[in-house]
């Protein structure tokens, strides 16, 4: 029994996609998802970990899908994969739970881990927040992850020994993988081939290109996606709202609304993520885990030059909302969104006249 149990931001999207994409093929060659979907491993995690606001609104046939993949599992005679990257986030004594659960229906359980550098993570991590409604500017977001501040989440879903602490709690240290993410630059699919390795499976001849849209923004979309988000009251801030804008806001009307500029990890805060890098793997190393990878990918780059979404004039992010605008045309939108978009694009003509090609900040 596999489970995968993140990290966020280490392409836990492409693998699942992948994964499922395939899962039929898998399941030839002796691998099985259980369950019908990736929606249901997400259930599952959520019911592990005890995600109230998910859990509550779930039927009584949804409350038993960690269940049902338990015995899914132990009716299957190969191997079995659960991937979420939410259960990375799990209190010790409900992960210690689920491994008991799981070790009832498989002769050995593994822990999964995928790990990525948190030079590449913080920025990915930000604008996933953004996308879910945040309104915190990246600058500040950087600030609150460095000084843990407001019981940061970021740290629950990233720090990788604590995580692997929380999962390998009465496992033999040989079941825990650790499946490093490539530095950039490195075949897409590497990935791919390392999560394989752990998984002792053959993905020979399968299509390993990634086939869901790449929705991420550049800097100037992300931030007119915050301003935003500020706009909208938080009391309005449903989850129908929220799937609606990373599921057809972000994809067909925002991305491509501004020149696609990558934003960095600015260099003044390279020191302490450094810092904290270089301890995590020396923790991890001293561990007995097994590594697929190497654990000085989980080193930042050198700092690079470049801007962030706090540089973002008022120009570019003008333009960029005139696109939308443009983009959305009569198309059916939440009068939510449409008036808050209305109240930024209403903000930015004001302050376009004499601070043209001023920060936005």
């Amino acid at each position: 029994m596999f489970l995968h149990v993140g990290t966020a931001k280490s392409g836990t999207t492409y693998l699942q996609d992948l994964w499922w994409r395939h899962r039929d093929e898998l399941r030839e060659r002796g691998l099985l998802l259980p369950g019908t979907g990736r929606r249901e491993h997400f259930t599952a995690a959520a019911l592990v970990k005890g995600m109230s606001a998910h859990v509550e609104r779930l039927d009584p046939h949804e409350l038993a899908t960690w269940q049902r993949l338990v015995d899914e599992a132990r009716d299957w005679l190969g191997d079995v994969l659960v991937s979420n990257e939410h259960f990375a986030d799990s209190p010790p004594d409900a992960a210690a739970a689920a491994l008991t659960d799981l070790a009832g229906a498989a002769e050995e359980v593994h822990v999964v881990i995928t790990a990525r550098d948190l030079g590449r993570v913080l920025p990915s991590a930000w604008q996933q927040r953004v996308k879910m409604g945040a309104r915190q500017p990246y600058r500040r977001f950087l600030a609150t992850v460095r000084r843990g501040e407001d019981d940061q989440k970021f740290w629950r879903y990233q720090d990788v020994p604590a995580i692997a602490d929380r999962w390998s709690a009465g496992l033999p240290s040989d079941r825990v993988h650790l499946a490093v993410v490539p530095p950039s630059g490195a075949p897409r699919d590497e990935l791919w081939s390392r999560t394989a390795a752990v998984l002792g499976l053959d993905v020979t001849g399968l299509d390993a290109e990634a086939r869901r849209p790449n929705d991420s923004l550049g800097l100037v979309e992300a931030e007119l996606l915050r301003q935003v988000n500020e706009r909208i009251p938080r009391p309005r801030r449903s989850p129908a709202l929220t799937r609606h804008i990373k599921g057809s806001f972000v994809p067909e009307a925002l991305a491509g609304s501004a020149t696609r500029e990558s934003f960095v990890l600015p260099a003044r805060h390279h020191g302490w993520v450094l810092e904290r890098s270089q301890a995590s793997v020396a923790e991890l190393g001293a561990r007995a885990y097994d590594v697929v990878g190497d654990l000085a990918d989980l080193l930042p780059a050198d700092p690079r030059a470049g801007r962030t979404p706090d540089d973002a004039t008022v120009a570019e992010l003008l333009a960029a909302a005139t696109t939308v605008l443009a983009r959305l045309g009569d198309a059916t939108a939440p009068a939510t969104l449409d008036q808050a978009l209305d109240l930024v694009t209403a903000d930015l003509l004001r302050r376009s006249g004499p601070q043209r090609g001023t920060s936005a900040q």
